[in-house]
């Protein structure tokens, strides 16, 4: 059974998540963190382990920002009824 809720509590709840993320990932590709995964001869995917964890943190925000993009457009096509995007709804077409 899916858990439904307001649109604008979704897009706030989204906001909390990506923000919350963002501080993770300015703390995890930092140094002291980074230099725990600062080994050159370990290989992920082809890549040294320093990059390959810098690459997991950029495609985690990826989905992250993808996903609160989702939220914002549930919110706004849930407020107006009419689904249309931002440059239609400034337009008033």
């Amino acid at each position: 059974m899916a858990l439904r809720t307001r649109p604008t509590s979704l897009l706030r709840t989204w906001r909390r998540i990506a923000w919350g993320y963002f501080v993770l990932f300015a703390i995890g590709v930092t140094w002291p963190v980074q230099a725990l995964v600062n080994d050159p001869e370990v290989l992920v995917f082809g890549l040294p382990i320093q990059m390959a964890w810098t690459v997991g943190w950029l495609l985690g925000g990826l989905l992250v920002l993808w996903r609160l993009e989702a939220a914002r457009h549930e919110g706004r096509s849930g407020r107006d009824g009419t689904g249309g995007s931002a440059a239609s709804t400034a337009t008033g077409e």
